[in-house]
């Protein structure tokens, strides 16, 4: 069984995607940590590593075709 993300880390991670998608990777972890990093101002590398791991997850679900729409990500 996977582990369960807070809703606060969907949501930052949700609206990191819509806006900076073009800086965003489908496959490389360390460049999205680094974006996160950038555009956000957590503190704990603990939480910065699990919003870059979601946003991965993301732009992989992106890129499968299996999220039609940025939009379907606000819900």
């Amino acid at each position: 069984m996977g582990s369960i993300r807070s809703s606060q880390i969907k949501r930052i991670s949700k609206e990191i995607v819509i806006g900076f998608q073009d800086q965003l990777s489908v496959d490389d972890f360390e460049q999205n940590k680094r974006v996160v990093q950038n555009v956000t101002d957590v503190s704990s590398r603990h939480m910065r590593n699990r919003i870059a791991g979601y946003v991965t997850h993301l732009m992989r679900l992106l890129a499968d075709s299996k999220v039609q729409t940025l939009e379907s990500l606000e819900s």
